[in-house]
């Protein structure tokens, strides 16, 4: 028995091949439809966004979708599709909205804590969502020209979830609006809120490495047959931790020396 409704996650691709989902490695669509403009592809999702909690995460996920496919303007349909003959179509599974957290997130702008609505710096993937939007239409206007206010709540109203009054959405596009008016709606250098190549591969180091730590002290941690990866002389044999965790030889060395100094193993 189905205890709670379904919702769809149902976007059109202009220019897309209809693939691009596997970029991110999320699941396979319950619709796909290819046209000569683009594809039209759609998730059935389980849960409804009823609750302010759920909305929430309805939309996060709705602007990392729309961030991470910027190039092909997504646009987010807000009805279900139709079954028409010539789509792909399979309404026998769902799926959870975890299984799209692969989609990037915009976690380098707490660097700076700008674009955001609230004082704490937490990212809000809905604001940014918008404001790459007015980008966007700042590039097709041309700089110095006013953009009508009424084009991105528009554009929020369509793509995101909210209450009855959208008190929400029009918040977030009254800020992003008087942002861009008081500069003379112009776009800032891409330095205010984008990491450099540079420091997005000093960033992706460090995660590396902290993954591999986690790996190596939850295997030494958590496994009761730890005692058969160390040696006679009481030493871990690297070589077998290695083949265990699929971590390399130097890594396992290096934080085998770490964790022993912090006292952890």
């Amino acid at each position: 028995m189905q205890l709670y409704q379904n919702t769809w996650l149902y976007f059109f691709l202009y220019g897309a091949r209809g693939d691009e989902f596997i970029e991110y490695n999320l699941p396979a669509p319950n619709y796909l439809l290819h046209t000569q403009r683009g594809v039209f592809i759609g998730w059935l999702v389980d849960g409804y966004p009823g609750t302010t909690k759920s909305r929430e995460y309805f939309n996060d996920i709705i602007a990392r979708y729309i961030i991470a496919y910027k190039e092909h303007k997504p646009e987010r349909l807000p009805y279900r599709p139709e079954l028409a003959r010539e789509a792909l179509v399979d309404i026998k599974h769902t799926h959870e909205l975890k299984e799209f957290q692969n989609l990037p997130s915009l976690y380098w702008a707490n660097k700076k804590k700008i674009w955001t609505t609230d004082s704490v710096g937490t990212i809000d993937q809905v604001f940014w969502a918008i404001k790459l939007y007015t980008e966007e239409l700042i590039k097709e206007f041309g700089e110095g020209t006013p953009i009508p206010y009424e084009m991105l709540q528009d554009y929020a109203f369509n793509n995101f979830f909210d209450r009855k009054d959208k008190s929400t959405l029009r918040a977030k596009c009254r800020n992003i609006w008087n942002w861009y008016n008081n500069r003379g709606w112009t776009i800032p250098k891409r330095r205010e809120w984008k990491m450099t190549r540079s420091e997005r591969a000093k960033e992706n180091a460090k995660l590396k490495k902290q993954r591999a730590r986690a790996i190596l002290l939850g295997f030494i941690q958590n496994n009761l047959l730890a005692d058969e990866y160390k040696k006679k002389d009481g030493t871990w044999n690297v070589t077998k931790l290695s083949k265990a965790t699929k971590l390399s030889r130097p890594t396992i060395i290096n934080h085998l020396k770490e964790l022993k100094e912090e006292g952890l193993i």
